[in-house]
């Protein structure tokens, strides 16, 4: 019998997370550096270090992370079965005995 499964499994979908974690946390750190007079140019914090390298090594490795979320192999005991009863789908030998019935036919 044909069971319907997820393709990723649930440490697959956790990578996921922390992968859009560290994206969300470069995107973070990258913003800011305005002053309150449009004539004062902050050199410092907009070409720092914090913005021009962390930041952007940040979102890199969250994209890199969400490479190795997608090509991490999932264990037989890591596959999530989504839950059939709730919406009203059958298996094939339901659905089979089900025209079966209907048919008269075997």
């Amino acid at each position: 019998m044909y069971q319907h499964h997820l393709l990723f499994g649930k440490k697959n979908f956790l990578i996921v997370l922390i992968g859009i974690g560290l994206i969300v946390l470069g995107y973070i750190v990258m913003i800011g550096g305005a002053s309150a007079d449009a004539n004062i140019y902050p050199e410092a914090q907009i070409y720092g270090f914090r913005r021009t390298i962390l930041a952007p090594v940040l979102v890199l490795l969250g994209f890199a992370v969400q490479i190795v979320a997608i090509f991490y192999p999932v264990r037989e005991e890591d596959k999530i079965l989504p839950d059939t009863s709730k919406t009203g789908s059958f298996t094939a030998q339901q659905q089979v005995k089900k025209v079966t019935a209907k048919t008269g036919k075997k």
